[in-house]
């Protein structure tokens, strides 16, 4: 059997993940985790309905390279700030 990946909540019980539902996978199939904590904000409803959406094979969701989002650093420019320059063009 080959599962790629399983959205599956439970809680922490000492060092033991007691699971909400059971999951499809044999007694002493190696897993690895991915803990997200649970809170009441909407943000984490929202992405765990994405991420179920995509368990279903339904939507392919971006996911950032584990050094995380490239940001660059900004640059500094000379001359008038380019909000300026915008509004003067408009009039």
């Amino acid at each position: 059997m080959t599962i790629e990946r399983i959205v599956a909540t439970g809680t922490i019980q000492g060092n033991t993940i007691v699971l909400d539902k059971s999951v499809p996978l044999p007694e002493g199939t190696q897993v690895t985790l991915t803990l997200t904590l649970k809170n009441s904000g909407r943000g984490n409803q929202e992405r765990a309905f994405y991420l179920q959406l995509e368990a279903e094979g339904l939507v392919s969701l971006p996911h950032p390279s584990p050094e995380g989002v490239y940001r660059p650093e900004p640059l500094s420019i000379r001359g008038k700030p380019l909000s300026e320059i915008i509004i003067e063009e408009r009039r």
